[in-house]
């Protein structure tokens, strides 16, 4: 396609008005031709539209739309990616960073690499206020340089503490659009990850992972309005256990990330839906998720019998060592 962008950057978004600004305040400055930036607003009913219309005329470069009706937000992300005319399409959420000079870094490895079905660009976390890169924390192992690679293994080594999370892969657009009836995996709330790992399908198929760091990943003491056990228990074993069967990810390193990760999270959500009286968790589901773990029975469980008044002091104590003025917000609406 002749002059087709590069990237686009998309961004599905509702009520983004906290976090956009800081959002676009970064990326904006590091966007050219090679860029296309989109802005798919889900029914907004805070400032957003109008937020985003001060950076429209400010740089000219942000293609932006409402949609008639909320469409949650798995179907608010294929849109964008269905928009998507740039090469490869990075799907953007409005609360995390493309930190300080990412993108040229991204677009140099993409120019002067092999078509690749996935990248992951390398992620760091940051509380509360993002401030510079070297103030996230990071995960190890980080990537010392740029790899291409069809080892699915290798990827997924630098890039598996960060499976599932929006912002932190590139996916070829083209590759994309051969996914057939990309719907199906809407409402699983990992479609990202369906279709990420639809992305690398194949063995002849190359992976990126770019060193970095390039995204700051906004981690905010929120309480989830759904059911923990059921969204990170069942439904990403589902997608896990669908990477491992249908595209030929490693089986053993897979299972080994979801207890890993499950373990982690399920701590951390008891904890903050008993200091916050709103509870979504079902616990029955969140055992049969994680009874043959030896980690779940030493750490998790004994976090279910920990009085409210404890969790809240604890809560409360975290958020004034991260310096949080915020409330606990109810994570995340569509």
């Amino acid at each position: 396609m002749k002059n087709q962008p590069v990237l686009t950057i998309a961004i599905p978004i509702y009520n983004g008005e906290r976090t956009i600004k800081n959002m676009l305040d970064i990326l904006m400055p590091q966007c050219n031709e090679k860029i296309e930036v989109l802005v798919s607003d889900n029914c907004s009913t805070d400032s957003t539209p109008n937020i985003i219309k001060e950076y429209q005329n400010k740089w000219g470069n942000i293609s932006y739309w409402c949609n008639e009706t909320n469409l949650k937000t798995d179907r608010n992300c294929i849109k964008c990616l269905q928009k998507a005319k740039g090469k490869y399409t990075w799907l953007m959420s409005d609360d995390d960073i493309i930190m300080e000079n990412a993108v040229d870094k991204i677009l140099k490895f993409i120019e002067n690499g092999d078509d690749m079905g996935l990248i992951y660009v390398t992620t760091r976390d940051f509380r509360n206020k993002y401030i510079d890169s070297e103030s996230c924390q990071k995960h190890e192992p980080e990537a010392m340089n740029d790899i291409c690679t069809k080892d699915k293994k290798l990827f997924m080594k630098y890039a598996g503490y960060y499976w599932g999370f929006l912002a932190s892969f590139i996916c070829n657009t083209d590759n994309f659009k051969k996914i057939e009836n990309p719907e199906q995996y809407a409402d699983t709330y990992w479609l990202q990850s369906y279709i990420h790992a639809l992305c690398a399908k194949g063995e002849d198929t190359k992976l990126g992972i770019v060193k970095g760091p390039c995204v700051g990943a906004g981690i905010y003491v929120n309480t989830p309005n759904f059911d923990s056990a059921l969204i990170n228990g069942v439904y990403y074993k589902k997608m896990i256990d669908f990477m491992i069967n249908e595209i030929g990810f490693d089986k053993k390193q897979l299972n080994q990330m979801y207890k890993n990760r499950t373990c982690h999270l399920f701590i951390h959500d008891i904890l903050k839906e008993k200091a916050s009286g709103i509870h979504k968790m079902n616990y029955k589901t969140m055992y049969l998720c994680t009874r043959k773990y030896v980690k779940a029975w030493v750490m998790v469980y004994p976090c279910m019998f920990v009085p409210s008044f404890i969790c809240s002091k604890l809560m409360k104590k975290y958020r004034k060592r991260l310096r949080i003025k915020d409330d606990i917000r109810i994570n995340r609406p569509e």
